[in-house]
């Protein structure tokens, strides 16, 4: 009779263990991911997620991460640095992927002369002036007693006196 006692107290046990609410994860209490290196779990209660680990810098991007604050050679994941003398934006993403986008409006094909005539660097269709300074395609600028007009593919300034 022990045993058959023994055995309904433990069936009894592992049915009401079964129907015993679960404790609920609160999302509100995990804490942020740290913005370091390494891989830290952030729990409250056993519930939160793992941070991602961060990405590592492909050793072409190395300097560039070095420059930009991230020493150790990884990024964390979301954050994001620039390259190509900021031309090109590159990103940290869940899985440890580095992706980079070029920040830079693509040349239209028809465009017959390249240059960078602004600060930000991007290659535009430019015309050259005598002096190989490069000309924003689609402008007109006056040349002393001239109006000189780049056409919008680029390509040779056109100038004409003034009348």
């Amino acid at each position: 009779m022990a045993l058959t006692s023994a055995l309904r107290l433990l069936l009894a046990c592992l049915l009401l263990g079964g129907v015993a609410p679960k404790p609920t994860c609160d999302p509100g209490t995990c804490t942020p991911c740290p913005d370091r290196d390494m891989e830290e779990p952030t729990t409250a209660e056993g519930c939160c997620p793992p941070c991602p680990a961060p990405c590592a810098c492909p050793p072409y991007l190395q300097s560039d991460c070095e420059m930009q604050g991230f020493a150790s050679g990884h990024v964390p994941v979301g954050r994001s640095f620039y390259i190509d003398f900021a031309r090109k934006l590159c990103t940290c993403h869940p899985g440890g992927d580095i992706t980079c986008t070029p920040l830079c409006p693509s040349l239209p094909p028809t465009c017959q002369a390249v240059g960078s005539p602004v600060a930000d660097g991007c290659p535009q269709c430019v015309c050259y002036d005598e002096e190989e300074m490069a000309v924003s395609a689609g402008t007109t600028t006056a040349r002393g007693d001239q109006v000189c007009t780049c056409p919008a593919q680029g390509g040779r300034l056109q100038c004409k006196n003034k009348e």
